[in-house]
């Protein structure tokens, strides 16, 4: 256990120390306020546009309730923190490939400990990349206050449906990384070949919007057969099911199978990935076949 956390407190601070998470960081809050004013400025003149941004305008998200919005939030940030940290993940494994260094490192360290401390030390720094957007967030929302005195409606913030649906959001997301980042180590241990490569993303990548959009439908066909199956399936269920259970359209016992499922699969996949990973990290230029693949899960 001291082993694995050395090896995720190393690759934590070479991350947050590289220039490119401090640019990131500080830039993207930046880009994304300056794209809402841009698309705000085109929705003048766009009746599209005005009716896709504002939330006023009619159509069949008035019928939704505040709980299924934040729910289907929470799929949407899920789906897009996975997109993001998933691909650094699938990087790190990828380059270590062709880095003869890891040779001596898997003399000494078990090649799990090494997935699993890259794929908890990049879920890590995303988080601490969102506290500090947050806090970005909450400083200019506090100078805005000094200048232009606004109402915020604390209650609503901390009432409990919200801290129910946080519990339920912070379950969810957890799962569903720890399950997709798995399968992002495992693919990238997989090949050192670029093409092959982005066979391997374009697959997850898919996987990832199929979710999503059923995710989306799910907001408002809680009740439809392709929801209910989506709930229990751990590929769907961190975007499908906490929807359900955040709006409260799943029962609590739904909700707890839903979430023993999806921890019983992030766990069985993690097993799996760490044993592709050490098996595959040391074959370089080889292409595996499905075969290979069987008698790495096979391994102990």
């Amino acid at each position: 256990m001291n082993r694995l956390k050395t090896i995720i407190y190393h690759e934590y601070m070479m991350d947050i120390r590289g220039k490119g998470f401090w640019i990131a960081t500080f830039l993207m809050p930046v880009l994304v306020l300056g794209f809402g004013m841009f698309i705000g400025f085109l929705a003048q003149d766009s009746d599209a546009l005005t009716n896709t941004v504002s939330p006023t305008a009619p159509g069949p998200h008035d019928d939704l309730s505040g709980m299924q919005i934040v729910g289907m939030l929470c799929g949407m940030f899920l789906t897009l923190f996975v997109m993001v940290y998933g691909a650094q993940i699938f990087n790190k494994v990828k380059n270590e490939k062709t880095n003869r260094i890891v040779e001596i490192i898997v003399a000494s360290v078990p090649g799990r400990d090494m997935m699993l401390a890259k794929v908890i030390s990049v879920g890590l720094v995303g988080l601490t990349q969102l506290l500090l957007w947050g806090l970005l967030i909450g400083l200019m929302i506090m100078v805005l206050y000094l200048f232009a005195p606004i109402s915020i409606p604390i209650g609503e913030i901390f009432n409990l449906d919200a801290l129910k649906a946080l519990m339920w959001a912070i379950i969810y997301f957890i799962g569903g990384y720890v399950f997709y980042g798995s399968m992002f180590a495992a693919v990238g241990a997989l090949t050192d070949k670029n093409n092959e490569n982005q066979e391997y993303m374009t697959i997850l990548t898919f996987i990832l919007l199929g979710s999503f959009y059923i995710g989306m439908f799910a907001v408002d066909n809680q009740d439809s057969m392709l929801t209910t199956w989506c709930n229990y399936i751990p590929l769907t269920s961190p975007t499908v099911a906490v929807v359900g259970a955040i709006s409260g359209s799943l029962s609590l016992l739904q909700s707890l199978i839903s979430v023993a499922v999806l921890y019983a699969s992030a766990l069985t996949t993690l097993s799996f990935a760490g044993k592709i990973y050490t098996s595959a990290l040391l074959l370089k230029g080889k292409k595996f076949s499905p075969k290979d693949i069987v008698t790495f899960l096979r391994s102990k």
